[in-house]
């Protein structure tokens, strides 16, 4: 799944600094993207708020990047006695063009049944 996040234009690219900078202020944006769906973890997980870290930025080829972050997530069920924080790793590759950033996030949705049918 793509998505297109509007920059202000650019004529000269940035530099990973000013890159950093641009996907932090972003960062709101598509936390959900982000995290996507923590059922394959849990039933009960859920995202802990304004965790997401980034961890590092590779420059893969021409205008093309992979964002490396952690986010921190709970899985709380009384009935089990279960109350635990989790850290997760994962990384999004994006492209940067003059006037936006173009991400590639892979769907992870649990699909029903009725979906594969």
């Amino acid at each position: 799944m793509r998505k297109t996040i509007p920059l202000k234009y650019r004529q000269t690219e940035l530099n990973p600094l000013e890159l950093m900078e641009e996907l932090q202020q972003i960062i709101p944006k598509i936390e959900d993207d982000l995290v996507g769906s923590l059922d394959w973890y849990s039933q009960n997980a859920r995202y802990v708020p304004d965790s997401i870290r980034i961890i590092s930025l590779e420059h893969l080829q021409q205008s093309r990047y992979k964002l490396n972050y952690s986010f921190r997530w709970n899985v709380f069920n009384a009935c089990l006695d279960i109350d635990a924080f989790e850290t997760t790793n994962q990384s999004v590759n994006f492209s940067c063009g003059p006037d936006a950033l173009v991400f590639e996030f892979i769907d992870n949705d649990r699909h029903a049944m009725s979906d594969e049918l």
